[in-house]
This record gives structure tokens, C-alpha cells and sequence, in this order.
């Protein structure tokens, strides 16, 4: 079961746990919960964020509200990267599974043997769904239709939860800075995927001191320095084939002065690479002091575009292993 499991990429686990969910839905005649991007985007940042804790941790099993005290203490910082108003959160739930491996038909059973699980599963007011996983953990993210709980985008400055306040002024700023390098060259067209890649590391970055930012920037043919690269484009679903061409530009502020951030760019050895023709596009994310800009090309060895998709042979291989998984509790 194991070996069938290790080749089922992230994003297969999480397609095939939610057409078991909702096969599951079908069985009860309830509608099947469609995809809602925001919701997948919290699911995968959860995931990642608890993957080193233990399976034993209070965390595994508990239904988790955005609305009351959470024990996921990065909630308000992961709504504002998927850049998500905390009060389209009120209505919706988080559910965290741990299962070693994560086992396909024990993950899908956690979720639907689970009492305290199956009454959302159950509840025909959730019309929306985000999966994510990592290492031993699956995060199901649950939404629903009506404005407190459709996990919508922020509309703006100020978004209040609970208490706490999250800012989300982070994409104003991202933009503030795509149009300063635009002003320096006007021919950047924004790359979502670049765009993707460029929060995630800047997330990666936003403890490390400034002097990181060599061990983080790639120039065409260097490769990535740092161990995650991989797992942050498998994230964004880029295939790693056309990154080859693109450049990674870390820059570091403290207190984050943007003139000071577009100087950075524009008056460095960076301006070589924003001056040359080959850059068409562009991905801006921020964190803290960090800022990251993803420059890309149109070629395909520069375009950071999608992974191809891989659903269908993953899905087979989830049925072998639900066959397999049920052999062998026979056998038992």
C-alpha cells in the first residue's frame, strides 16, 4: 500500500480525498462540494504550516472555527496571503486529519467515519471545499455560499476577526511595486505563477535576516540555492522545466521604505535583468522586510507555467489502493 502510495503527488492526494468526500455526499443525495480556490489556498497554507506536528498534537481531529479562538495561531496571517476577508470566514470550518503516510482510505475514513467530522460533511449548508495536505496531514476547508462563510476575497484596508486585526494593504503594496519596476521598464506583464512563487518565498524569507537574500536569488542557469524550491513550485503548480530561464531577485528593507525597495531594483546589479528584453513578465510578493520579485520569459524554459496534470493516473492509483487496503483488512 505504501509503494502505490509514494506515487501520488500532493495535488493527487488532494483531488482523490475530495472525490471521496464526495462520493460520500452522493451516497446521502447531498449536492457535491465544488472547488472554491480560497478555501484550497488556506487548506494547503495550514497544511504546510502544522506538517512537523506530531500526529498526537490537539490539532488532529479538532474542528476549527475562524469565527472563535483558534489554536492555529498563523490563522490571520495565512487569511491575508490568500488574501481572504476574515469576515467571509465566520460560517466555514477547518478539519486537520493526521494519518501516517496518509493513507488513502484512512484519511478518506477519518473524514467520514468521524463523528465529530461527518456532521459538517453532513450539513447541506457547505457548498465549497479546499484540500491540502503535507508530510502525514490533510486539511479539508469547508465554505459555504452566503457571504460569512464563501471565504471571499479582502476588499480592502482593515479586516477585523475576533479581535484581531489583519491588514491587508500587502497587495496594494505588491502592486505599488510592479508598477515602479514598470516605470523603470514599461513591458512586465504580471505572471500569476511568478506572482505564486514570489509570496511563497517571500514567506520563506520573513524571519531570516537580511543577509539571506544571495542564499534565495537565482540567475538563469544557477538553479535554486535553497531546499524548499522545489516544494514552494510544486505549491504554486509549476512545472520545474520552465523555470530554467527565470530569475529570482530577493531584495531586503528594513522597515520597508518602497522608494528604497525600487532603488533596490533599479539602481543594483538587478537593473541589468529588468533592462533586458527577454523579461516579459513578472511576480511581486512581500513579507515583512522582504520583498521578492520573479521576472519570466515567454519561452517555455521561462514561462514558470502549470505542471501538467497528472488526475487521471492518480486517480487509478487510488482505487488500487482502496482495493488493496480492503484485501487486506480481509485477510486480517
Amino acid at each position: 500500500m505504501n509503494l502505490l502510495h509514494t506515487y501520488l503527488p500532493a495535488d493527487e492526494d488532494d483531488d482523490n480525498l475530495l472525490q471521496g468526500i464526495n462520493s460520500y455526499r452522493r451516497s446521502l443525495n447531498l449536492p457535491v462540494l465544488i472547488k472554491n480556490d480560497n478555501a484550497g489556498c488556506l487548506a494547503d497554507r495550514i497544511a504546510d504550516d502544522i506538517e512537523d506536528l506530531p500526529c498526537s498534537s490537539p490539532t488532529n481531529g479538532a474542528n476549527i472555527l475562524p469565527s472563535s479562538q483558534s489554536p492555529l495561531a498563523n490563522l490571520p496571517k495565512h487569511l491575508r496571503k490568500c488574501k481572504i476577508d476574515a469576515n467571509s470566514t465566520q460560517d466555514g470550518v477547518i478539519l486537520p486529519v493526521c494519518v501516517p503516510k496518509l493513507v488513502p482510505t484512512l484519511v478518506l475514513t477519518n473524514y467520514t467515519h468521524s463523528p465529530k467530522y461527518v456532521k459538517y460533511l453532513n450539513d447541506s449548508r457547505f457548498s465549497g471545499v479546499g484540500v491540502g495536505s503535507e508530510d502525514n496531514w490533510a486539511v479539508v476547508v469547508l465554505a459555504s455560499s452566503n457571504p460569512s462563510g464563501n471565504f471571499a476575497n479582502a476588499a480592502g484596508s482593515l479586516v477585523s476577526m475576533q479581535g484581531i486585526f489583519v491588514v491587508s494593504q500587502l497587495k496594494e503594496e505588491e502592486d505599488k511595486i510592479f508598477q515602479g519596476l514598470n516605470s523603470f521598464k514599461q513591458s512586465l506583464k504580471k505572471n500569476s505563477n511568478a506572482e505564486c512563487l514570489a509570496d511563497e518565498i517571500a514567506d520563506e524569507l520573513e524571519d531570516q535576516p537580511c543577509s539571506s537574500a544571495d542564499d534565495y536569488a537565482i540567475e538563469p542557469g544557477n538553479g535554486p540555492k535553497f531546499p524548499k524550491f522545489n516544494k514552494l513550485i510544486k505549491k504554486c503548480h509549476i512545472d520545474i522545466n520552465t523555470t530554467t530561464d527565470g530569475i529570482i531577485l530577493p531584495v531586503c528593507v528594513p522597515n520597508w521604505d518602497p522608494d528604497l525597495v525600487i532603488k533596490n531594483y533599479t539602481h543594483t546589479q538587478y537593473a541589468k535583468y529588468l533592462n533586458g528584453s527577454k523579461y516579459t513578465g513578472a511576480g511581486v510578493g512581500t513579507e515583512d522586510d522582504w520583498v521578492v520579485v520573479v521576472l519570466s520569459t515567454d519561452t517555455e524554459s521561462g514561462s514558470f507555467s502549470g505542471a501538467p496534470s497528472l488526475a487521471a493516473i492518480g486517480m487509478v492509483h487510488y482505487m488500487m489502493a482502496m482495493l488493496l487496503g480492503l484485501f487486506l483488512i480481509l485477510l486480517c
